[in-house]
């Protein structure tokens, strides 16, 4: 018997059920039962399709004034470079705001449902609804995300952009959207409207990605070089962080300049989501517990809608 139940406990440490509960998986049978999803990806390949078509037809058209054929062969992979950069931009900047916009009702949904609170009542903790709601719904852009990348496979074919780059691109933008995804669920707790979370999520991001770095560049400019200031900041500014790499891979010569390691990046990227994630986890279980007491009569609602 205590070795069935050590098989048990083991069986699920591995599986990974104490990290997102059963919610992952409710909430993955609901996605497939939208049409929602389907329209998502279907719209996100569209969009990437047309994208690329328009980048590829932009530079075959500057290769044809290149003149003799050699010179538009020896074009190619310049060409590449550019279409695949513009594919990591684009899926970068979008699957950031697809993630704040897919994560901004996340726990909302379930406070305005009064189903937070019977949810409690059962074996799931906070920690398995938050993370449940997370991962399923960062499941869905992965998914996404990997339709992407048999286009960039077939357009490094042309060569000229490294191997390095592509994963640089791809790990920087799934920690982005993790940490973009982790604030949007933050404010999905207090705004009842989408539109609320989404827009308080972009001036987060406005103010960490944007004002941040202009605040610090002013105030060390002429006390430090670029050289200096530019790394730190890049590693904890997944915009900066690509710029880099991007820079990096158009000017192999200026590789050397930047002290940057995307590891790095991505590595604080993760700890950032999992300090907001933390904090989303207790908010959470005190809505839960104040939506029971205002079942009860004993307390107030949980948050006021939100205009």
């Amino acid at each position: 018997m205590m070795a069935q139940t050590w098989h048990n406990q083991i069986g699920g440490f591995l599986s990974g059920r104490w990290v997102a509960g059963p919610i992952f998986g409710k909430e993955l049978r609901t996605s497939s039962r939208r049409r929602r999803t389907y329209v998502l990806r279907s719209v996100y390949l569209i969009l990437l399709t047309a994208f690329v078509v328009l980048v590829w037809l932009a530079e075959v058209q500057r290769g044809l004034h290149r003149g003799s054929l050699a010179s538009r062969v020896a074009y190619m992979p310049e060409a590449g470079k550019i279409i695949i950069m513009c594919i990591v931009w684009f899926q970068f900047c979008a699957m950031q705001l697809v993630a704040v916009v897919m994560l901004s009702t996340a726990i909302s949904d379930e406070i305005h449902g009064r189903t937070l609170g019977v949810l409690m009542t059962t074996p799931i903790n906070s920690f398995q609804v938050v993370m449940g709601k997370l991962l399923s719904k960062l499941w869905q852009l992965i998914i996404l995300v990997g339709i992407s990348l048999p286009l960039l496979a077939v357009v490094r074919v042309f060569g000229g952009v490294p191997w390095e780059f592509l994963v640089a691109g791809v790990c920087t933008t799934l920690t982005a959207m993790l940490f973009a995804a982790a604030v949007a669920m933050f404010f999905s707790v207090y705004c009842r409207r989408a539109y609320v979370a989404i827009l308080l999520t972009l001036v987060v991001g406005g103010g960490l990605y944007l004002l941040v770095p202009f605040v610090v560049i002013m105030a060390l400019k002429g006390s430090y070089s670029e050289r200096q200031v530019l790394p730190p900041l890049c590693t904890v500014n997944p915009f900066g962080a690509l710029i880099l790499m991007t820079d990096q891979t158009i000017r192999p010569w200026r590789a050397g300049r930047w002290a940057f390691s995307w590891e790095a990046h991505c590595l604080a990227m993760l700890v950032a989501a999992a300090a907001v994630l933390a904090v989303c986890v207790r908010v959470v279980r005190k809505a839960t517990l104040r939506q029971i007491a205002g079942g009860t009569g004993a307390g107030a609602s949980i948050a006021p809608p939100s205009a």
